[in-house]
C-alpha cells in the first residue's frame, strides 16, 4: 500500500527548513557582528554618551537664586593647569609628586563617580575670550588621551560676570568688556568615549 501523501510531507518540511535557514542567514547577516562600526548599536552608545554628559553638566549649572552653581565655583578655582587620571585621582601634568597638586572639587567628584566607575574616558576643555573679546582660547582641564572616532561632545556656557570675583581666583580669564557686569563667557565643553 503506497501513501501518496507522504512524498508531500517531505517536500512541505524540505521547504519549510529552507525558509527557516534562509530567515536564520538574514537575520545574522542583518544585524552588526562588530561593536565598533557604525551601527544602530554603537549609535545608541553614543546617545547614552551625550545624555549622560548633558546630565553631569546640567546637574552641575544648577544653583538656587542668588548663589553661583557648583561648575561656575569650579571654573573660578581653576588655576589654569591641565590635570590626568592617574587611576585613583586627578593630578597635575608632569607635577604629581604631591597631593595638593590633585584638582579635587565637583566636578572631578561627579565624574569619578559617574564616568569613571562605568569604564568611560573624558576630557573637559575651557574656551573663552581673552584680552578685547576677540581671542578665543580653549585650554585642557582635565586631559585622558585623544578620544576615539565615535566620541561624544557635550558642552554648557558659564557666564561669569564682575560681581563672582573672578581675579581673586581664576588667572586665565580676563574681563572681555570693562563698561558692563559681564566678565568672560566659558564654554564648558565634555568628550566622552568608551574605552
Amino acid at each position: 500500500m503506497f501513501d501518496e501523501k507522504g512524498q508531500m510531507h517531505t517536500m512541505e518540511g524540505v521547504a519549510a527548513a529552507t525558509i527557516m535557514l534562509l530567515v536564520i542567514v538574514y537575520a545574522i547577516d542583518a544585524t552588526s557582528m562588530t561593536p565598533l562600526t557604525s551601527s544602530t548599536a554603537n549609535v545608541h552608545v553614543e546617545t547614552e554618551l551625550q545624555v549622560l554628559g548633558q546630565d553631569i553638566l546640567g546637574a552641575l549649572d544648577y544653583a538656587e537664586p542668588g548663589y553661583n552653581s557648583n561648575l561656575t565655583n569650579d571654573i573660578l578655582r581653576w588655576n589654569g593647569k591641565e590635570y590626568i587620571w592617574d587611576g585613583t585621582n586627578y593630578m597635575e601634568k608632569g607635577n604629581a609628586s604631591y597631593s595638593q597638586n590633585n584638582l579635587t572639587n565637583n566636578l572631578t567628584n561627579n565624574l569619578k563617580y559617574t564616568l569613571i566607575k562605568q569604564g568611560i574616558a573624558h576630557s573637559v576643555e575651557l574656551t573663552f575670550l581673552r584680552n578685547d573679546g576677540t581671542f578665543l582660547v580653549t585650554q585642557k582641564m582635565i586631559y585622558n588621551g585623544n578620544p576615539s572616532d565615535n566620541a561624544v561632545i557635550v558642552s554648557r556656557k558659564i557666564a561669569i560676570h564682575n560681581s563672582d570675583n573672578p581675579n581673586a581666583t581664576n588667572i586665565q580669564l580676563t574681563d572681555i568688556d570693562p563698561s558692563t557686569n559681564l566678565y568672560n563667557i566659558v564654554d564648558v565643553k565634555l568628550i566622552l568615549w568608551r574605552m
